[in-house]
């Protein structure tokens, strides 16, 4: 088999389309129908399943593919480590974050990242998008390193930060006087919940569901901005980490404390465990973690 059969394969088996398959790797497609016929007469083995709506991954197939996908992955990874040698490196590192961080973690990062010598040469690739996105973005590659709340077997997550999660009600709530709230104080209230996908929304779930109380949700957003516009509205209060949004005349911000504990959640920087990487990203990992790493962090899910 070819290394060109193999890229042909992974591509097909993410696409399921002849057809748009061949216009992205620039070829027929009768060239890439050859090449996948070619490669399952070597294997013995039918890859794809075609009818004349739909393809789709025989059994083989899907067994295959996590094995072409790390042959890939090694090889992608030689070059790279070649380059390195040449030095040709890429020196762009390509950094995930969520936006409830984007005001307080990132612009102190890079501007400490940058007071090092040996930094210059590096550029950041920024991306913005929800924990449960960036997470997957750096288990497929597309991220070298990201911050997240998830874990999993193929990454290497370490906490770096504790994030505190504030109660915000309308101006003139009955709690907007206190100088600190406990859950039981605002749990029978109507609540402005994040949408089920976020991990906010999970552990508030877990949290209610061990205190034995069945929140009443007067709505469900995808984002901290939209829960407040709606806190604001008196429409319900929010649990929700500190955003920029939050300096507002019609929204009071109150710390949450259960037992004497904060509420919190541990921001984790993430990468795989199952990829090399780059001088420079290893360089950012580990300015990361010499600077921020933390030890002894109450998390939220003690709490």
């Amino acid at each position: 088999m070819t290394l060109l059969q193999l890229q042909y394969f992974r591509n097909l088996a993410h696409t399921l389309h002849y057809t748009r398959t061949a216009e992205r790797l620039h070829i027929s497609q009768p060239s890439l129908s050859y090449a996948i016929s070619e490669l399952e007469k070597e294997l013995g083995a039918k890859l794809f399943q075609k009818d004349k709506h739909k393809v789709e991954l025989t059994a083989y197939g899907q067994q295959f593919l996590p094995y072409v996908e790390k042959a890939l992955i090694l090889l992608d990874e030689g070059h790279d480590a070649l380059k390195q040698m040449s030095g040709e490196a890429r020196q762009t590192v390509r950094l995930g974050y969520f936006h409830s961080i984007s005001a307080s973690v990132i612009p102190a990062l890079v501007e400490g990242f940058y007071a090092q010598e040996s930094s210059s040469g590096i550029r950041f690739q920024f991306t913005e998008a929800p924990s449960r996105d960036i997470f997957s973005r750096i288990q497929s590659g597309d991220l070298d390193l990201g911050f997240s709340f998830h874990r999993g077997d193929w990454a290497q997550s370490v906490g770096v930060m504790r994030q505190p999660l504030y109660l915000a009600v309308p101006f003139g709530h009955r709690l907007a006087g206190e100088h600190a709230v406990t859950f039981l104080e605002f749990a029978s209230e109507p609540q402005v919940m994040l949408e089920p996908a976020s991990d906010l929304r999970t552990r508030l779930d877990q949290i209610f569901s061990q205190r034995g109380v069945v929140p009443t949700i007067a709505f469900e957003v995808r984002e901290c901005n939209a829960a407040l516009q709606y806190v604001g509205l008196k429409f319900g209060v929010a649990v929700l980490p500190y955003v920029p949004s939050m300096e507002s005349e019609k929204v009071v911000v109150l710390p949450i404390s259960d037992d004497g504990k904060e509420f919190s959640r541990i921001v984790n920087l993430t990468y795989s465990k199952e990829r090399i990487l780059s001088p420079a990203a290893i360089l950012v990992r580990d300015y990361i973690l010499g600077n921020f790493a933390l030890e002894g962090s109450v998390n939220f899910d003690n709490i």
